[in-house]
């Protein structure tokens, strides 16, 4: 089904059920009525709870005239609450598109890691591709930062190019399932982006000029340890051993996701005393290997690889 960002305000009506059903490993089981299932609409009208709610005039647009969405077809209603709300078109016309609310139900679950990207900005075509495909590969947080080597202007980001950005991330959220969108942050220095690192984090810096420490060394241990606390331990090898080997081991059922912190330079690279700040703050500078890859590369790399290492720990 297409999914569409709406404001929280319209998937507020009292009438608007839970999702019904049982769960199954982790998953709701959503059962509808027999006119549902059949995808026939009743248009309650009038009074609270109705569920009947029109579709904003952007939306509407996809829906009737991109889409081509017939009465009784389904759709899925996001308000970045990280539930879905599924409702059916019960009126399309060139005054508008209703929609019927049928259920509200979890969305799906984001990442098991909570990735900041700090990205070094770019010119607008390939920082724009970075938040489009960061937010398919699950980035939580844009940071958009400003360094030494940063193109002269693209710190004028005004009303508009926020809103271009917004868009872009929005739309890709949309396509890509997922049911929170991420934040962007304001466009900063670099400075102030080091001092806001969250405690805790693991940052990291790729490099042109490191050579000894790789990114898959720093997140294969990180992830290690990651692993003790979601309930395994250490061997006295350094390797992975079963909990039920150490009754100390932590056993709570929910555990904090983890933060990764990303650092990438802009299209003219990092300087040496960027580096050399960045490392008084704790960050762990490494190398993506023996190849220089352009910033926007370097920057969903880098996700994925954090990705890889992380998501098989939740």
């Amino acid at each position: 089904m297409h999914r569409f960002f709406v404001a929280p305000e319209l998937l507020t009506d009292p009438g608007l059920a839970p999702a019904r059903g049982t769960l199954s490993g982790g998953q709701v089981t959503t059962t509808f009525s027999s006119q549902e299932q059949a995808g026939d609409v009743v248009a309650h009208t009038g009074g609270a709870g109705s569920n009947l709610v029109p579709l904003p005039k952007e939306i509407a647009h996809q829906v009737r005239d991109v889409l081509r969405l017939n009465v009784g077809e389904r759709l899925i209603l996001l308000d970045n609450s990280g539930d879905e709300v599924v409702a059916a078109v019960t009126r399309s016309s060139k005054a508008g598109v209703e929609v019927h609310l049928l259920e509200r139900r979890p969305g799906k679950r984001e990442p098991g890691v909570r990735i900041v990207l700090c990205q070094g900005l770019l010119k607008s075509a390939r920082f724009e591709w970075v938040l489009e495909k960061g937010t398919e590969l699950g980035v939580s947080v844009f940071a958009p930062i400003l360094c030494r080597r940063s193109m002269a202007g693209l710190e004028d980001a005004g009303p508009s190019k926020q809103q271009r950005w917004q868009r872009i991330i929005q739309e890709a959220a949309e396509q890509s399932g997922r049911s929170r969108l991420p934040e962007l942050l304001p466009i900063r220095p670099l400075m102030h982006a080091l001092n806001d690192i969250p405690p805790g984090a693991l940052a990291i810096m790729p490099w042109e000029e490191e050579h000894n420490r790789t990114l898959y060394d720093i997140l294969n241990s990180a992830a290690s340890i990651t692993h003790v606390g979601a309930g395994e331990v250490l061997s006295g090898e350094g390797t992975l051993a079963s909990p039920s080997a150490a009754p100390s081991a932590v056993e709570s059922p929910t555990h904090p996701s983890p933060t990764v912190v990303l650092f990438i330079g802009p299209e003219g690279g990092l300087m040496a005393e960027e580096v050399a700040l960045a490392q008084r703050h704790g960050v762990q500078v490494v190398s993506l290997g023996s190849r220089i890859l352009r910033a926007e590369t370097a920057a969903l790399a880098a996700v994925a690889s954090v990705m890889y290492e992380y998501e098989s720990v939740f």
